[in-house]
């Protein structure tokens, strides 16, 4: 009897995998994937309508308050001698 208990819930367990991998599982995947074109195309439209707008300025980005801390240091300055044998 538990022998056939057990063979009859992994039958269950792979028609409910099944019919998961079938219909639910495409239809969140539609879904996500139309959320995500949605998503990508109003934040191109966005970009297409700043750069409309912006066209022809030139913008500097200046941060005073980050003097040296981005510049890498690069070691100390030794002149250069020339020696002559």
């Amino acid at each position: 009897m538990a022998f056939l208990r057990t063979l009859l819930i992994i039958i269950v367990i792979f028609y409910v995998v099944r019919l998961f991998t079938r219909y639910i599982l495409p239809a969140l995947f539609t879904n996500y994937m139309d959320s995500k074109m949605k998503e990508f195309s109003k934040r191109q439209q966005r970009h297409n309508d700043e750069a409309r707008k912006h066209e022809g300025e030139v913008t500097i980005d200046y941060h005073p308050g980050n003097k040296g801390k981005d510049k890498p240091s690069k070691g100390e300055y030794t002149d250069y001698v020339e020696v002559k044998d």
